[in-house]
C-alpha cells in the first residue's frame, strides 16, 4: 500500500526530487519532463473535492494519499507465509518436546539417534532459522500494510500555511512543510486519458528550505507526497487540486464542505467495496455492464482480495498527529 512513499524515502540521499518523482509509474504516466508549477497558479476553473477528505474546518483540511485501496494483497503472501513459518517452528519444537517428555514417540517406539538429529536439531533449527531470514528480510515488505499506521494524512493547515504529513517513522516520519514553497508535479495542459488513476504530487527541494520536523526544527532534506484518490480523467484531477489550492489560498469560502466525510472506522464492507472498484461513476452507461460481468466472473478473487484488505486494516493502528500540530493555526482559548 505504501510502496510510492516507501520508494520515495529510500531514495532521499540519492536522487533529488524530479527524479523520485520520474521514478514512480504514476510521475511516467504524466510526462517524464512535467516540470513543476508553483501552488499558486490556478489550473481549473471548476473545484471538487474528489471524495478524498478526513476531516474539514475552517483551519485545516485532511486529505488521504492515492494507495488506500491496493491493501490485502501483500498481507495474504507475506502474512500468510509468515504465519505457517511461525507455525511450523512452533510444531518442530513443541512435537520433539513431548516425545522426549514421554519417553517415546506418538506409536511408544523407543527414540532413536535419529529422532535427536533430525527431530530435536535439524528441523527445529530449519524452521526458526527460516522465520529468522523472514523476518530479517520480508517482514519489512509486510510492513507496507500491516503492523504500521492504518493511513497515511496529508494535512493542509491554512492558517499556519504548512501542509503537515502524518507518516510512521520507517516512510519519513511526521514533518511540516512550506505550503507557499511547495510545486505540484501536475501538466495543466494534460490530456483526459494521462488523468485516469492519477493523484496530486508535491514536492519540496533542498533549496527551498521548506521541510521541519515535527518540533518545527528546518531539516536539510527534500519531500514528496502523493494526494488524493486516483482519478477518473484530467478534468476531475485539476478540479481536485484546484480545490485544496483554493482552500490554502482563499479558504473555505472558495471551498465548500463536502457533502460526505470519509470513515477511519475500518468497516468490513469498505474493504470489500475498495476490493470490487465498480465506479459509480459508470451508472446509467453501458459500460458499467460489461464492468458488473468482469466483477462477477472475478468474485471469488475479489472476496478474498476484500477479507485481506481488511485484516490488513485490523492489523494497523489509528495515527494522530502531535499535540503541537493539532493546536497549530487554533486561537489560544482552544476554539476554532
Amino acid at each position: 500500500m505504501y510502496l510510492y512513499e516507501w520508494l520515495a524515502f529510500d531514495g532521499y540521499e540519492k536522487n533529488d526530487c524530479s527524479e523520485r518523482v520520474t521514478g514512480t509509474k504514476k510521475q511516467k504516466k504524466y510526462s517524464a519532463n512535467t516540470a513543476p508549477v508553483n501552488v499558486s497558479r490556478c489550473m481549473s476553473e471548476s473545484a471538487s473535492d474528489n471524495s478524498s477528505l478526513y476531516s474539514y474546518n475552517n483551519i485545516y483540511i485532511d486529505v488521504r494519499t492515492p494507495n488506500d485501496e491496493k491493501r490485502g494483497a501483500i498481507t495474504l503472501s507475506v502474512g500468510m507465509g509468515g504465519l505457517m513459518l511461525l507455525l511450523a517452528a512452533v510444531a518442530a519444537t513443541w512435537f520433539p518436546i513431548e516425545d522426549l517428555i514421554r519417553g517415546a514417540d506418538v506409536n511408544g517406539l523407543h527414540l532413536g539417534w535419529e529422532f535427536y538429529i533430525f527431530s530435536v536439531l535439524l528441523t527445529p533449527m530449519t524452521c526458526w532459522g527460516g522465520l529468522y531470514l523472514y523476518f530479517r528480510y520480508a517482514f519489512r515488505h509486510l510492513r507496507l500494510e500491516a503492523f504500521t499506521a492504518r493511513r497515511l494524512i496529508v494535512r493542509f493547515n491554512r492558517i499556519t500555511r504548512k501542509v503537515y504529513l502524518l507518516r510512521p517513522k520507517h516512510l519519513g516520519g511526521v514533518v511540516a512543510l512550506d505550503w507557499d514553497k511547495a510545486e505540484v508535479f501536475l501538466d495543466p495542459d494534460m490530456s483526459e486519458a494521462q488523468g485516469i488513476d492519477g493523484f496530486v504530487l508535491l514536492g519540496w527541494d533542498k533549496e527551498s528550505h521548506g521541510v521541519f520536523d515535527a518540533q518545527g526544527q528546518p531539516k536539510d532534506t527534500l519531500e514528496v507526497t502523493f494526494v488524493g484518490k486516483p482519478t477518473r480523467d484530467a478534468t476531475e484531477l485539476l478540479a481536485f487540486w484546484e480545490y485544496i489550492r483554493r482552500y490554502m489560498e482563499y479558504g473555505p469560502e472558495a471551498a465548500p464542505r463536502p457533502q460526505r466525510l470519509l470513515s477511519k472506522f475500518p468497516w468490513p464492507w469498505n474493504s470489500f467495496k475498495a476490493a470490487w472498484r465498480l465506479d459509480t461513476g459508470f451508472v446509467g452507461k453501458p459500460a458499467l455492464w460489461f464492468f458488473i460481468l468482469l466483477n462477477l466472473l472475478l468474485l471469488p478473487v475479489i472476496l478474498i482480495h476484500g477479507f485481506f484488505h481488511w485484516v490488513s486494516l485490523l492489523l494497523c493502528y489509528e495515527p494522530t498527529f502531535p499535540k503541537a500540530i493539532e493546536q497549530a493555526g487554533r486561537p489560544l482559548d482552544g476554539t476554532g
